[in-house]
């Protein structure tokens, strides 16, 4: 009797594993080998309107909405001196960019001085705050793996079970994060390549980071599953839009490519690199399928 329990079980365990074999080859295999050809959204910070945002507080900060998505969300929260986005948390986890200026942020039970380039990971539930206390503007981006924004309310501290002092923050200064290329992290020292990045961010709900393309490089033209927002922080250059039709980019332009639709940024200047802020409402990087790499699908 034990002796056919246990070929009992050990059939059903192979039937599950072969189930599961057959079902990850057909996701694998539904990955197009054509991109859908777009059309990549395409739109420039100037052109979206200032709003105000009013929190429990009183207080109230302008922002800008880059994406509101089923699946992602991008604001752009512009802070002036005294400004703050007071203590808050969300029910999702999210990122925190600073863009431009300088800022405080609340992390790790206290303060933290932020400048250009430092990111946070703010896992759910737990409760942050920003303040600019100098004399410039500071831009910081709030970045959401799910939409939309009217679904994620700034709540004020209150309740049970919250990391009321941001100990499951983490700070990330981009200058400690390596660089990389397709074959990996480039040593300490070595020399970054002419398309390079930084994966500043990277887990199972989200990864961000920012790319490096040197004068006359470009970002392999490539499709994906997942989509993303790329902003263009600094120098010009030209993006893909649809069916081999690219349009000029420069500082404050962004992009959106749908799922499997073909994107792919070229650096026109002759003399500064162009920079990207990218994200992903999803992750890790390492199951991001990067598919047709610099093929020419025109």
């Amino acid at each position: 009797m034990k002796k056919k329990s246990i070929m009992s079980n050990a059939m059903l365990i192979l039937i599950a594993f072969a189930f599961l074999s057959t079902t990850c080859k057909k996701q694998d295999a539904s990955d197009p080998t054509e991109p859908t050809l777009g059309p990549v959204e395409r739109a420039h910070m100037d052109e979206l309107p200032v709003q105000s945002m009013k929190f429990s507080n009183g207080k109230s900060a302008d922002y800008k909405i880059l994406l509101d998505k089923t699946e992602m969300v991008a604001v752009l929260f512009s802070l002036k001196k005294g400004d703050e986005i007071p203590a808050h948390l969300h029910k999702v986890n999210k990122a925190v960019y600073i863009y431009d200026g300088k800022a405080e942020v609340f992390a790790q039970n206290k303060m933290n001085p932020v400048v250009k380039g430092d990111t946070l990971y703010i896992p759910q539930n737990s409760v942050t705050s920003v303040k600019n206390t100098s004399d410039e503007i500071a831009k910081v981006f709030f970045f959401f793996p799910i939409g939309f924004l009217k679904s994620l309310p700034f709540n004020s501290p209150e309740g049970t079970g919250l990391d009321t002092a941001g100990d499951k923050i983490q700070l990330l200064k981009e200058i400690n994060v390596p660089w990389e290329n397709w074959d990996g992290k480039i040593p300490a020292g070595g020399k970054v390549t002419p398309l390079a990045w930084k994966t500043i961010i990277d887990n199972d709900s989200m990864v961000m980071g920012i790319t490096k393309i040197d004068p006359n490089n470009d970002v392999d033209s490539h499709f994906h599953k997942p989509t993303q927002i790329v902003i263009f922080s600094d120098g010009e250059g030209k993006t893909h839009i649809a069916k081999g039709e690219y349009k000029e980019i420069k500082k404050d332009n962004y992009i959106y490519p749908p799922t499997y639709s073909v994107h792919h940024s070229i650096n026109t200047s002759k003399t500064a690199p162009l920079m990207e802020v990218y994200f992903f409402p999803t992750g890790p990087f390492s199951t991001i399928k990067y598919l047709g790499k610099g093929k020419k699908f025109w």
